[in-house]
């Protein structure tokens, strides 16, 4: 991403090595599990193919928020106890940040869930109801939109106070040297050909008690990926805005989405342009939900688009696990979210490689039952079309027209198998 100039490289593994735990993916999390190891005094190496955060860690949209947004799907999934306990163990998410001690561009203006039609007024009011009924209305408080970010395009919204932005190149730099400070072994360039025994490389093997994989949407390759869908979210960013907050307001920089099934989600950088995203995966949905949301940045150039693969777990929640018979761990499944809970991801699978019965191996992300999706073909096909359903829908909805019949019952498949690919 912009603006976050690389350390230098780290050499290859050339030699074979002895370690507590070695970690395969130099991403966000794979880096917080590190440091939590490191913190609990475990031995530790951390294997990357290509430079730490070289996929979708360094390369998203830098929203920064644990589960408090996510009560509802929460309370559906692991019940209102269960919600209640990974909202609050997601909690530690923005101080841990903090605790690096580096300048990643933090930015606390809470995170603004806002309605642009009237379908999309639904899982507002649903998200104040939630946090009502399970006893935390302060997690999610219905605001006016408009006093924090103008525009005609928004109808309500609600604000989380868990929310922050970080610039997420820099927030990967600055762990990837707090894991070296802590006195943990990072070895780029370093592909992992097997993990049976010990972890296996071109240039050597790291013998080790534990592994961990952390590799995110490329875990979708593994045979037993039955529970991960590999979908993509695009972005754009714009030139500086010098007169941004003249426009439109935002002077608090609040991270906001809005209330389709395949979200936009969009916000303020600290070089004063603006980063909106689309869960479509298309970088023209973006820059098309740029022009409608904000219209007062008609004619404001973007300079920069991307899109990447991100894996979408079969209950839209992460999910951490041991390969039965084995000591090899695993995490998998943000869906979208996981710059945050990244951080809770380190946390759960620190304590799953040392054995640990405590608050992290007992929460539901990693003790529930995860769907299973359909084998391939029909995983894939079955994705298409129901994302094509889901889109067709949202479009529909945006022009405030009743979806079509045919779409709507597309999209109704997946719940009837217990799945979920989309928000709502």
């Amino acid at each position: 991403m912009l603006e976050a100039p690389p350390d230098e490289p780290l050499p290859p593994l050339a030699e074979d090595l002895e370690a507590d735990v070695a970690i395969v993916g130099g991403g966000l999390t794979g880096l917080w599990t590190a440091l939590a190891l490191r913190e609990r005094g475990a031995s530790v190496v951390v294997l990357e193919a290509e430079a730490c955060g070289s996929g979708a860690s360094a390369r998203n949209g830098g929203f920064l928020h644990g589960y408090w947004s996510s009560l509802g799907r929460l309370r559906e999934v692991v019940g209102a106890e269960g919600a209640l306990e990974t909202a609050r163990a997601g909690d530690g998410v923005i101080p841990a940040v903090r605790a690096l001690g580096e300048d990643v561009w933090l930015t606390e203006g809470g995170l603004l869930l806002v309605s642009a039609s009237r379908a999309q007024d639904i899982p507002v009011r649903d998200a104040l109801a939630v946090a009502a009924e399970l006893g935390a209305p302060q997690e999610a408080v219905r605001v006016d939109p408009g006093d924090r970010l103008r525009s005609p395009a928004f109808r309500e919204g609600v604000l989380y106070r868990d929310g922050a932005t970080v610039q997420p190149a820099r927030l990967v730099r600055a762990l990837r040297r707090a894991v070296l400070a802590a006195g943990a072994h990072i070895y780029e360039g370093t592909a992992v050909t097997s993990v049976e025994g010990s972890a296996v490389t071109p240039g050597g093997r790291v013998r080790a008690r534990e592994v961990v994989l952390e590799t995110n949407a490329w875990a979708a390759r593994w045979p037993a990926s039955r529970q991960l869908a590999v979908l993509r979210s695009a972005i754009v960013l714009t030139e500086p805005v010098p007169d941004l907050a003249e426009r439109v307001g935002w002077q608090g920089g609040e991270a906001v989405f809005d209330g389709r099934a395949f979200l936009h989600y969009f916000r303020p950088t600290r070089g004063g342009r603006v980063l909106m995203g689309s869960a479509s995966g298309s970088t023209a949905r973006a820059e098309q939900a740029l022009r409608t949301l904000l219209p007062a940045l008609a004619d404001v150039r973007v300079e920069h688009a991307w899109e990447g693969p991100i894996d979408v777990s079969s209950d839209r929640l992460p999910f951490f696990g041991t390969v039965p018979g084995t000591r090899v761990h695993y995490g998998a499944g943000y869906t979208g979210n996981g710059v945050g809970p990244s951080w809770l991801g380190g946390q759960i699978l620190a304590s799953l490689a040392l054995g640990a019965d405590d608050r992290w191996s007992r929460l539901p992300l990693a003790t529930r039952s995860v769907p299973r999706l359909p084998p391939e073909p029909l995983r894939t096909i079955g994705q298409r079309l129901v994302s094509r359903a889901l889109l067709a829908i949202d479009d529909a909805e945006a022009a405030d027209r009743r979806p079509a019949a045919a779409a709507r019952a597309v999209a109704a498949l997946p719940g009837l198998l217990g799945l979920r690919i989309a928000s709502r």
